[in-house]
């Protein structure tokens, strides 16, 4: 492991590059003009439980559906009387400079969705200029996706294993790698009750029924494209730790078995004083715990209820995002995700004091819908959502976002 004086392994400061990208005017995805066009996309090419496996959320989906619409509570104070020339969305945290404020969330499974869906995501990241996180369920390894976009600013989520020599390989490696920053999860303890997971028989390792066969089977360009790649339900990440012939079936089964059941603040010490570069709790909610992340010498957090598939009822995550925020201080990094749907969403949550937002289903959908080019369309959309947002408000720099450009509870 490297010490606390090793540089960490990075390009210069990105410059934005949004010229790169662009939405699509063609083809399928010529009418997707919002995250819930990209959703009914990828409704239609994907078996019904891969849908809503994606889709789906804890329980009743209270919490699913609180995220988004605690958003939509919130309305904005613009300043219309303004020079917005020269509008730019540029951000920097933990020393570097980041194109717009928003990155993609760490996602298990996207393999399900699209071949090479994690190695394509932290591409279309690098031509953006903005973070990758990769999970540790991810389809792709550390290394695969290290050497396909070798210029992304890549991130690395850690669920806390039980094996404690584990936690540190995987530390090892995304360091090798040149991972940026460390994300610890820490709101999955348990498996939660998705219910229509439990309707739909889906689980990991995939179990294979009739039922499940028909489905497929009525999504035969889903079925070539995807489900005949045996790498499509793997876990990347974990292949290299199950000792000889490393199967698809055994990756998965040892992610969900040798998983920690307990993650306090004594295992966190322990990877804090392991990992030398930025590290991040993913699955804060309340000052308390903020509080214990600053004494913990963590370097940020992710306000985040793990987009409402866990715990069913947990506050949105925008609602508890004063709180941490006023009990970090400026003592750390704020980040949120879970509920962001468009660039508005994300201007919301820069004004309430986070400095980024991971983006979570949109990125999903995306994919779903149509691979590289999805995921090129959804992060050019939010990027301009984000633009026409600042020109209506009435400011030309994220740093000029405070309280006042919102009012809470404004549409109950």
């Amino acid at each position: 492991m490297t010490d606390s004086s090793a540089p960490i392994a990075r390009g210069p400061v990105v410059e934005p590059r949004w010229s790169d990208l662009r939405m699509a005017t063609s083809g399928r995805l010529a009418h997707a003009w919002d995250t819930e066009d990209l959703r009914r996309i990828a409704r239609r090419r994907l078996p019904r439980l891969i849908f809503d496996y994606v889709d789906g959320g804890g329980e009743n989906e209270i919490t699913l559906n609180r995220n988004v619409t605690a958003f939509d509570r919130i309305g904005f104070r613009p300043r219309t009387v303004a020079e917005i020339d020269g509008r730019t969305q540029s951000v920097s945290f933990f020393g570097r400079g980041s194109a717009a404020p928003f990155g993609i969330g760490p996602m298990g499974g996207l393999g399900f969705l699209w071949p090479d869906a994690d190695i394509i995501a932290a591409r279309l990241a690098a031509k953006a200029g903005i973070p990758h996180v990769l999970a540790s369920g991810a389809s792709n390894s550390i290394e695969q996706v290290a050497a396909a976009a070798p210029e992304a600013r890549r991130w690395f989520q850690l669920y806390v294993f039980r094996d404690p020599g584990l936690n540190r390989r995987l530390l090892e490696r995304a360091a090798a790698a040149g991972c940026e920053a460390l994300v610890v999860t820490t709101d999955t303890q348990i498996n939660a009750k998705r219910t229509r997971d439990f309707r739909n028989g889906f689980e990991l390792p995939m179990r294979f029924t009739p039922r499940t066969v028909y489905d497929f089977a009525r999504r035969p360009r889903w079925l070539w494209k995807v489900a005949r790649r045996h790498s499509s339900s793997a876990m990347g990440n974990m292949m290299s730790e199950i000792g000889p012939n490393p199967t698809a079936a055994k990756a998965v089964e040892f992610f969900r078995t040798e998983r920690s059941r307990s993650v306090g603040w004594e295992e966190l010490k322990i990877l804090r004083d392991l990992w030398k570069r930025p590290m991040l709790i993913k699955g804060i909610v309340t000052a308390e715990e903020t509080a214990g992340a600053v004494a913990l010498g963590a370097d940020g957090v992710v306000v985040s209820n793990h987009g409402g598939r866990n715990l069913d009822g947990t506050v949105a995550t925008i609602d508890a995002l004063p709180e941490v925020v006023a009990a970090a201080s400026g003592r750390l990094t704020v980040l949120l995700d879970s509920g962001v749907r468009k660039g508005s969403d994300v201007v919301k949550a820069l004004a309430l004091g986070a400095r980024c937002c991971l983006i979570g289903r949109p990125v999903a959908f995306a994919l779903a819908a149509a691979g590289e080019a999805g995921v090129e369309h959804v992060l050019a959309m939010i990027h301009d959502e984000i633009d026409r947002v600042q020109g209506l408000l009435g400011i030309t720099r994220m740093d000029q976002l405070d309280p006042s450009f919102v009012r809470l509870d404004a549409h109950p």
